[in-house]
């Protein structure tokens, strides 16, 4: 059985760095009776400074058959200790999450370069975007120059979900760059949802992910300032990444119209996710950029359709059915998508839910999403 060194900043029993940590335990979950995992990540969860309590610090854990973690301390990040976990044992594949951080991307990498490691992947999770490089420009693209010059993804495979990622991986690092295709995992999941009633003339929406300005809360905002012939609640579910853009957002939340009530609910653990989408009937999401999107696919597992940006792999929503994908350029039309789910009675949304759950278990059944991923480290 191969084995996989990873390096990421979270992970279990971490939720609150959103759609990253999640993809990868995904992936884990599959894969673990195909190879052996073992991750170094930090012993805290995002945006906090206490440490895990479910785990032992500076030691491999084993958290499931064929998964051993090492959860780092904030005293022990020392380059000695990344050398010795990267040299312990012959690791077949050395796989890096994500590329602008100094412990758990470009360490990691310059390590298994110095050790002569053959095969390095590494999962960009869509950072090369352009909503993610629009977050911190210069210092990002200053990087991404610098590695250019010193050579240091020479070699090295990237892992691409889809081919805009993959546009995007050669755009930034190189024409030249090899890349392996695997489309992200979904959660397992095998129960339809429990939905709610729907009563026409009221809305219930929900946005999951961190806030910040990729994820466009604002934007959603000022959207909702407009529509005032419906009852519209709004909750807001994530870690404040940004305090400047949610002080933007709380100021904007004082000056909304009667019929809009916003709710801002902090963070939630991964696993109740789905349940929690269960009481909403929209999902709003008008992101500047995803590379896959785990609470888009959630919402339709949860049977809530959503109106998300058009800057995602999920397309065509209207034909399916599913919800409604469209430009940031025409903010009327994601008014005009909330006000024809705010008209929908109980029926008639019925409908629009079993649609949206039928095509996330089409999309959770697809066996080709497994192989790739297989595939990913066996090539």
């Amino acid at each position: 059985m191969k084995k996989i060194l990873s390096f990421t900043d979270y992970y279990w029993p971490g939720y609150k760095a959103g759609g990253t940590i999640r993809a990868f335990m995904n992936q884990v979950d599959y894969l673990k009776n195909d190879f052996e995992f073992f991750i170094v990540t930090r012993d805290t969860d995002y945006t906090e400074t206490n440490p895990y309590t479910e785990i032992i610090p500076d030691q491999w854990n084993t958290i499931a058959p064929n998964v051993n973690v090492f959860y780092v301390s904030a005293g022990n990040h020392k380059i000695g200790l990344f050398n010795r976990l990267l040299k312990e044992r012959n690791y077949d594949v050395i796989y890096i999450h994500l590329l602008f951080g100094f412990w758990y991307s470009f360490l990691p990498l310059v390590l298994a370069k110095i050790i002569r490691h053959t095969k390095i992947i590494i999962a960009s999770h869509g950072v090369l975007g352009q909503g993610a490089l629009g977050v911190k420009p210069f210092r990002k693209k200053s990087f991404l120059f610098m590695m250019k010059i010193i050579r240091l993804y020479k070699g090295t495979h990237f892992h691409s979900v889809i081919g805009h990622e993959t546009a995007d991986i050669l755009s930034h690092i190189g024409k030249k760059t090899r890349i392996v295709e695997a489309r992200e995992l979904p959660r397992k999941v095998s129960a339809p949802p429990v939905r709610k009633q729907k009563t026409k003339g009221k809305l219930t929406l929900v946005t999951v992910a961190r806030i910040s300005p990729e994820k466009n809360q604002l934007f959603a905002l000022e959207i909702l300032n407009h529509c005032k012939n419906h009852r519209i609640s709004y909750d807001i579910i994530g870690p404040v990444y940004d305090e400047a853009y949610w002080n933007k957002c709380k100021n904007l939340i004082e000056t909304l119209p009667e019929n809009i009530q916003v709710t801002y609910r902090g963070s939630i653990p991964s696993e109740k996710i789905l349940e929690e989408l269960q009481g909403f009937d929209v999902m709003l999401l008008p992101t500047t950029g995803e590379n896959f999107g785990h609470t888009i696919l959630e919402s339709f597992m949860a049977g809530c359709p959503v109106i998300i940006s058009n800057r995602t792999p999920w397309k065509d929503l209207e034909k399916s059915g599913t919800g409604r994908d469209l430009p940031l350029e025409t903010p009327s039309r994601f008014k005009e998508a909330i006000d024809y789910f705010a008209e929908l009675g109980n029926e008639e949304f019925a409908t629009v839910s079993g649609k949206a759950f039928s095509f996330a278990q089409a999309y959770v059944a697809n066996p080709e999403m497994l192989a790739e991923n297989i595939n990913l480290f066996n090539s």
